[in-house]
């Protein structure tokens, strides 16, 4: 598989991640909402919805700067451990931020995921690749 449809596949699942349930509960929470406001969970103390949300920086850089591949190895393996962290998010705040609802993970966790770990996994090919020769 050529690395351009790599890329294709990895930016699809991220949007499609956008647009599915990221969290799913008594007021489920799209991807795009969890990126806008995924921020904002710094100030409810939520450490493992934070952490979940900053792993889209690292993974936005790693995608689309011009970078050394060592870099974007470690940035994309950085994103993937933040990433996981949203396993451990219990409830979310709702209703404007006046009461928290439980929520689990949703299907969209898992395309969202998917395209993190599956940078990862490109950049640790032609990592290998690489160093070879």
């Amino acid at each position: 598989m050529s690395n351009k449809t790599l890329n294709y596949i990895i930016i699809g699942l991220y949007l499609i991640s956008l647009f599915t349930e990221s969290f799913s509960g008594s007021g489920g929470v799209y991807g795009i909402f969890a990126l806008i406001f995924g921020g904002l969970s710094i100030f409810i103390e939520n450490l493992f919805a934070f952490g979940a949300w900053i792993a889209n920086i690292p993974f936005l850089i790693a995608f689309f700067r011009k970078l050394k591949l060592n870099t974007k190895l470690t940035l994309s393996g950085i994103a993937v451990l933040l990433g996981i962290l949203a396993v451990f998010v219990t409830d979310l705040p709702m209703h404007m931020g006046s009461s928290t609802s439980p929520v689990k993970i949703g299907i969209g966790f898992y395309f969202w995921i998917g395209s993190l770990t599956l940078l990862f996994g490109k950049n640790l090919m032609e990592y290998i690749k690489l160093n070879k020769k």
